[in-house]
């Protein structure tokens, strides 16, 4: 759950909600937690391999539209991973200035995803020693950092003003993806000692402490932070605030924090987007042309992810990129939350939280794609190809089949 978000978009939310107070990341895990309940219930019945991609299958069936979502699910992450893998060298920017040409910086943020593709090799034990080493850290740190920052706090001066709806939703929905770690849990169901008990307890108690220290960690940080500074430097808010807290040393011990974060992101991400599509070759019968080119190699589908999310770090800015990934989210997780709905007998959910899981991700994900539109259109021209792509990709190897033999039997 721990994500790099929080200290890559931190800076670019704040200034579209116009909010001294976190209430974005705040509103952000309320709007999460409906889907977590979705998904905690589904895997407490179905704890499959692959989480998000499985639960498709077990709401949806095996057809048209599981294969269809799968693919886009995939692609998904591939899209979170680059997201992460972006801000990592945004923060190799921070610790090192202008060393580095802007190419230089895309190629490091490539090597790291090559790089944790391979420890991804060694198997789903030491991706979570990785980790929880890495998360470990960060989260000492943030503490560390929010104990100090409150010391500072003047009461008397603190602001709670909230800008306009709008901004705010906009935010919220930028802030999404902050919490989408809840589905990196679910993915290693076959990884993990009772799943049935063990994940639903997981996302439960990840979603509300990461809550939590998000909205305590940004709040510090804003409070602390003048505005001016904000809107100068909004990928690195938190290191204007260490270094307004503790100077030089404090700027360069968040940044390598930043790093560090950035990278387990891109190790546990890419390890679901594996998982995901191996759910894709193994459960969905149109998809044996990918079973071709695939095989059974884990090694080989994890250099084919590692290739696209290189390609979308070298091709995507990171606000871009951040957008784009919380759309997809945003949407893809309204349609599995959909799909609950219509086996929600199986797994005793509650069906009015679940359709306010739906009605509050397809919310935010339109306010998202105004937005979008409004100021910067690549990302939400980028996600509706993909969508369509992966569309005509899933019909090609579903449908068309069909009609041929229906011509042969003719």
């Amino acid at each position: 759950m721990m994500g790099s978000g929080l200290f890559t978009v931190l800076g670019y939310a704040n200034l579209t909600a116009k909010s001294h107070f976190p209430i974005a990341f705040l509103l952000a895990g309320i709007a999460v937690f409906f889907t977590v309940y979705s998904c905690a219930k589904l895997s407490a019945t179905f704890p499959v391999a692959g989480g998000p991609a499985g639960y498709i299958v077990s709401t949806y069936g095996n057809g048209f539209i599981a294969g269809w979502m799968n693919i886009f699910l995939y692609l998904g992450f591939l899209i979170s991973t680059s997201l992460y893998a972006s801000g990592f060298t945004e923060f190799i920017v921070v610790l090192t200035g202008s060393y580095f040409s802007g190419f230089e910086l895309k190629l490091i943020g490539g090597a790291l995803v090559f790089v944790l593709a391979l420890v991804n090799l060694l198997g789903a034990s030491i991706v979570g020693l990785a980790g929880l080493a890495a998360i470990g850290l960060v989260l000492l740190s943030l503490l560390a950092f929010s104990a100090v920052g409150i010391s500072h706090l003047n009461v008397a001066s603190l602001d709670f003003g909230v800008g306009p709806i709008e901004g705010i939703a906009i935010a919220t929905g930028m802030l999404y993806i902050n919490y989408q770690g809840f589905a990196v849990v679910s993915s290693a169901a076959d990884s993990i000692a009772e799943p049935k008990k063990t994940i639903p307890k997981a996302m439960y108690v990840a979603v509300l402490f990461v809550i939590a220290l998000y909205v305590l960690v940004s709040f510090v940080t804003i409070q602390l932070t003048p505005i001016v500074v904000i809107k100068s430097n909004p990928t690195n808010v938190i290191g204007a605030a260490a270094n307004i807290l503790m100077h030089r040393e404090g700027f360069i011990g968040i940044g390598l924090i930043a790093l560090l974060s950035c990278a387990a992101a891109v190790n546990a991400t890419i390890f679901t987007a594996t998982k995901v599509l191996g759910v894709v070759v193994t459960e969905h019968a149109n998809a044996t042309w990918l079973s071709k080119i695939l095989g059974q190699s884990q090694m080989r589908r994890l250099l084919i992810s590692a290739a696209i999310v290189i390609i979308l770090v070298l091709g995507f800015p990171l606000e871009i990129v951040g957008k784009m990934a919380s759309m997809a989210f945003l949407l893809l997780f309204g349609v599995i939350t959909y799909g609950h709905i219509r086996i929600h007998e199986q797994t005793s959910a509650n069906v009015f939280l679940l359709w306010c899981g739906v009605v509050i991700n397809l919310t935010l994900f339109i306010f998202l794609v105004i937005n979008g539109i409004q100021s910067n259109p690549a990302g939400v021209i980028v996600l509706v190809i993909v969508l369509m792509a992966t569309y005509l990709i899933q019909l090609r190897y579903q449908f068309i089949p069909m009609l041929r033999k229906g011509e042969v039997k003719r």
